[in-house]
């Protein structure tokens, strides 16, 4: 009963909070572009329609019995879905920050906070589409890796999000450089795509890879959003007088942290399943599900 509570929590959270989202990016087109560019609302009307049918029925993780008698967890193919998203979001994001940041007003209704909030609904979405649909009955290990994408992977989002502020000119002489302008929007667009990699190590089973999406996300994590996020705060900081984001010590202690556990990969994890047998593999994959 709980779990389908929660599904249907979710289903309308994330109907609310996506319409609301692709709403508000219409309205900043209509005030401060045209009412041509209110066209973004046809891809955006397929994006809820696609995202209502699949989190309707909500995915759910599954046990099955293969034919070699080993248990696997199968997640349905959600992370399609968040990729179908974020092709609809990173050209509106691309085309909000070239076209009417610019013109925004911090006192009118829809000014640079409106877009800030109608932004973060994104890393909200992941966390409802996560949690909705997950089984909590299921394997131990799914438990704790769904716990792992909604901290890290959501706290990743928001960094990319909170980061954009820099780009809204609120005076002349702090307005930052159009190369770090494209860095930013290049970073964050690869940002929102990332979680499609955390979500796809669900899908597919352990015994079919020799290194787990979540050691890829890790390394994305730390080589294309945290070390850079690091360096351009410091230049924001130092050479346009930003104020200094309290997200500043979230990318050191990240960094840090995906430092030592790819490390701790490379050097211990890969080499223990290098001189394993296939028997103590099994052993091991089973055991890590109870």
């Amino acid at each position: 009963m709980y779990q389908k509570i929660l599904e249907w929590i979710a289903f309308a959270l994330s109907f609310i909070f996506l319409s609301s989202q692709l709403g508000l990016f219409g309205v900043f087109y209509y005030l401060y572009i045209g009412p041509t560019w209110l066209l973004w609302y046809i891809p955006g009307v397929i994006v809820l329609i696609y995202w209502s049918v699949v989190t309707f029925r909500p995915i759910k993780f599954t046990t099955k019995l293969t034919s070699n008698s080993n248990l696997r967890d199968n997640m349905s193919l959600c992370y399609i879905t968040w990729l179908i998203y974020c092709v609809n979001l990173i050209p509106q994001v691309i085309l909000l920050f070239t076209h009417v940041t610019d013109q925004l007003h911090r006192k009118f209704y829809f000014g640079p906070r409106m877009l800030k909030l109608t932004l973060s609904c994104t890393p909200f979405l992941f966390v409802v589409f996560v949690f909705g649909h997950h089984n909590r009955n299921e394997s131990q290990f799914r438990n704790y890796y769904v716990a792992y994408l909604a901290n890290e992977v959501t706290l990743d989002l928001f960094d990319g999000v909170e980061i954009l502020e820099n780009l809204f000119v609120y005076d002349i002489e702090f307005t930052v450089s159009i190369a770090i302008k494209v860095i930013l929007l290049i970073l964050s667009s690869i940002n929102f795509l990332l979680p499609a990699i955390a979500l796809y190590d669900l899908h597919s089973p352990p015994s079919s890879r020799r290194i787990t999406f979540k050691v890829i996300y890790k390394a994305c994590s730390l080589l294309i959003l945290n070390i850079p996020y690091l360096i351009i705060r410091i230049i924001l900081w130092r050479g346009y007088q930003k104020d200094i984001s309290v997200l500043f010590m979230k990318n050191i202690i990240v960094t840090a942290l995906n430092t030592d556990e790819l490390l701790h990969y490379y050097f211990i994890e890969r080499t223990s399943k290098q001189s394993t047998t296939p028997q103590q593999r099994d052993i091991h994959r089973l055991e890590s599900q109870v």
